[in-house]
């Protein structure tokens, strides 16, 4: 057995101490832990320090944070119970009685953002946020991140604490206390703007630079390509990374989708016998799904992702798709009218929460199925691909299919990489292939026909031609393989 460290999450009852929860951790990996008992109530860890008159609260993200802050300035500190990111609903309570609160996380962008997704949560007119790196040091053995780097690099965290400043107003930044930390974090911690990884594409991955939060991404692709089976697997991907995620499907039942997502998680066949152990793994992923299906008002569906956001601290929403949620309307100007109220609404609430949202948008109809997709095939108005941070397109052609990132606001990349996809575990895979050459330009002493030309002009202003993006261009290795001749694996 790993050797473990366990943090009681503890009252005081009639002056007796009590523990409600333990927090069990793997020493060595982080991310090795659990609650226990199952199910149980939320709590603190050093909530029974905290007296009942008590009128500022210093809250850490870790246990050992808390520890550092209380040994060193001996103020009483909590810790957050699961992450920088975790505040239960039921917790807030206990919180309303201060009218001051310090919230120490971890120097870094996950830290700060999780400070003001709490912030938002408690009052914004109540919270300090603690700054760890006050002298702006750039060595990682001189620069602490947290409370406990602090302390064991002999600084003053009481001189952290009488520089912790409020939150102004949401509308409004200042160079000072504001951007000159978000700047000075981007250059000195470069990797961590590249947000969460994708564990099952990492050539997606490699041009998409991750996934991070306040943005919108568009998936679009043909019916039947697999556009729900492949957000299914990258939603899997970055609920096991941490990232608590809400899906919206109004196309498919939640019951059909699960058992998508549970093949995937199984990377073997669903069947009974073998559901319970799986279904067991599953059942501990931050996931939760909207009960609504088919046609269903807007307001209700941002009713329910401000609920999510609030009371289960949800960072992605998946929306599948919006021609579904939305509906039929009278007229075809009616249905342009509502998509765009609805990614704008959408746009300005991924803006707002900091949460990332993914919309499914079926194209048009296109008279030759064997022409790729591209912006200008996105259903509606152009307002879709102009809110957009990210879009990706399904492509379908022939006996292969790509995932092409035809937009990339974060830096630009752009590509496509090829896929297979098992049918039986759910999954798609990335191959490798041998590029065919494109001629993009015109012979020597020759070239086609004006209108052609004038075709050509159109279609690149419309939809300009990405790079192939291929695996070889994507990782930079010069290895090519052809596709695998494998019965696993599902052609169209």
């Amino acid at each position: 057995e790993l050797p473990r460290l366990v943090f009681p999450w503890t009252e005081k009852n009639d002056g007796d101490v009590q523990s409600v929860r333990l927090k069990i951790r793997a020493i060595e990996n982080k991310g090795l832990q659990a609650l226990y008992p199952p199910g149980a109530s939320w709590g603190f860890f050093g909530w029974h320090l905290v007296e009942e008159d008590a009128t500022e609260i210093i809250i850490t993200e870790g246990e050992f944070d808390a520890m550092a802050v209380y040994q060193s300035t001996n103020r009483v500190a909590i810790s957050l119970p699961n992450g920088c990111r975790n505040l239960h609903v039921s917790l807030l309570p206990r919180l309303e009685k201060f009218k001051k609160i310090y919230l120490w996380m971890d120097d870094d962008l996950p830290g700060q953002e999780g400070a003001d997704k709490i912030a938002q949560k408690l009052g914004y007119g109540r919270c300090y946020i603690v700054p760890t790196n006050i002298d702006k040091k750039t060595d990682k053995k001189s620069a602490p991140k947290d409370a406990n780097d602090a302390l064991k690099l002999g600084l003053d965290l009481s001189q952290c604490l009488d520089n912790a400043k409020l939150r102004p107003h949401v509308g409004i930044q200042q160079f000072e206390g504001d951007l000159e930390d978000e700047v000075f974090r981007e250059l000195s911690q470069p990797k961590e703007l590249c947000g969460i990884p994708t564990r099952s594409l990492p050539r997606l991955d490699s041009l998409l630079k991750g996934h991070r939060r306040g943005e919108l991404t568009i998936l679009t692709g043909s019916t039947g390509v697999g556009k729900t089976s492949l957000l299914a697997q990258l939603s899997l991907d970055y609920c096991q990374a941490g990232v608590p995620t809400l899906w919206a499907s109004f196309e498919l039942q939640n019951a059909r989708l699960v058992r998508k997502m549970l093949a995937h998680l199984a990377k073997e066949e669903l069947t009974a016998e073998n559901f319970h152990s799986h279904a067991e793994e599953f059942r501990r992923l931050p996931l939760f799904f909207m009960r609504y299906h088919g046609a269903t008002p807007l307001e209700k569906v941002l009713d329910a992702m401000v609920y999510a956001t609030y009371a289960l601290d949800v960072e992605h929403v998946v929306v599948d798709n919006l021609q579904f949620m939305l509906g039929t309307s009278s007229s075809f100007g009616d249905k342009f009218d509502a998509q765009d109220r609805a990614i704008e609404a959408f746009r300005r609430f991924a803006t707002t929460r900091k949460i990332h949202v993914t919309l499914v948008i079926h194209p048009r109809k296109q008279s030759d199925d064997d022409t790729p997709i591209g912006l200008a095939s996105v259903f509606g108005g152009a307002k879709a691909t102009q809110e957009a941070d990210n879009v990706m397109i399904l492509q379908n052609q022939g006996n292969l299919k790509y995932i092409e990132i035809k937009k990339n606001r974060y830096d630009g990349d752009l590509g496509r990489i090829p896929v297979v996809f098992d049918k039986a575990t759910q999954t798609f895979e990335e191959v490798q292939i041998q590029a065919e050459p494109q001629a993009h330009h015109n012979p020597p002493g020759g070239g086609p026909k004006k209108n052609a030309r004038k075709k050509k002009k159109k279609d690149d202003e419309l939809d300009p031609p990405s790079s192939l993006g291929n695996s070889d261009e994507s990782t930079g290795s010069k290895s090519k393989k052809k596709l695998p001749n494998d019965d696993r694996f599902q052609y169209t």
